[in-house]
């Protein structure tokens, strides 16, 4: 494969992963100073205020979360973290098919001696790498945070499987950006598809968890293989669940790279405007 296009995945983005990536590692790092201020009886009094209706939105018991583990692992659903990490998604899957077609250097690509679906594979490598530093960041943070504060007993480790689990999600989601882009010749207009994809995705997921009657309803939602919390606090020994959900969303990843290299290798290109 032309090196110049690996090349051109990496310059693209390493400014984007940089920043995120500080961020993240700084966050999770406050987070833990923030929550080992509170002390657990005060915790615990907080969530038993949560209304009744509103707890099965957790997916754990109010018990769990009433540990230090449990503290530290709202870190991996913060909205902080998910912004971070859906806008890698979602900006990195919208640059290299829509976003090369706006620019109108596409065709110039597509002129070197290489393979159409070479244009896929090369920034889904890269944004892959990218969506494991993210979250080695949010981990490495938390590790940071909990060396230098007084906060129970807690194993790094534990994280571990919530970290995988929105390392998958994070994949998943830029996968699915990919294939919108691949259809589109418009980033703005992939990004607001993506974003629009993740926004039904998680009201799918969290109508489903409130009304025990459209539960169904988060069989329609990617969200629904997304549970680090879960897995971070309700190991399964077998590790079956955890299998589960990451292999759901790298199996829809896959397919949906996948996908979106065969509408690319069929697709005309048109000039930019």
């Amino acid at each position: 494969m032309n090196r110049a296009l690996w090349q051109k995945a990496v310059f693209d983005a390493w400014r984007q992963l940089a920043v995120s990536s500080v961020l993240l590692l700084v966050f999770a790092w406050l987070f833990v100073w923030l929550m080992s201020r509170f002390q657990i009886g005060a915790w615990s009094t907080l969530l038993n205020l949560l209304p009744n209706f509103f707890q099965p939105m957790l997916g754990v018991p109010l018990a769990k979360l009433a540990t230090p583990t449990g503290q530290i692992s709202i870190l991996y659903l913060h909205g902080i973290t998910m912004l971070i990490c859906v806008g890698w998604a979602v900006a990195r899957g919208s640059d290299p098919i829509s976003g090369e077609i706006g620019r109108g250097t596409l065709d110039l690509i597509l002129s070197l001696p290489i393979r159409r679906f070479s244009v896929v594979l090369a920034p889904a490598v890269v944004d892959t790498a990218g969506a494991a530093v993210l979250v080695a960041s949010v981990w490495l943070g938390s590790a940071i945070g909990l060396s230098v504060v007084e906060f129970g007993n807690v194993s790094l480790r534990s994280f571990l499987p919530g970290a995988v689990n929105l390392f998958c999600m994070v994949f998943c989601l830029t996968a699915i950006t990919t294939l919108v882009s691949a259809f589109s010749c418009d980033r703005w207009r992939t990004i607001f598809i993506a974003a629009g994809f993740f926004v039904v995705s998680l009201m799918l997921d969290m109508t489903g968890r409130l009304w025990p009657a459209g539960e169904w309803l988060r069989y329609g939602s990617f969200l629904a293989a997304f549970e680090p919390q879960q897995l971070i606090l309700m190991p399964d020994p077998t590790g079956t669940t955890a299998l589960k959900c990451n292999a759901t969303l790298l199996g829809l990843g896959l397919l949906c790279y996948v996908s979106a290299a065969v509408v690319l290798s069929r697709r005309d290109i048109p000039v930019a405007r």
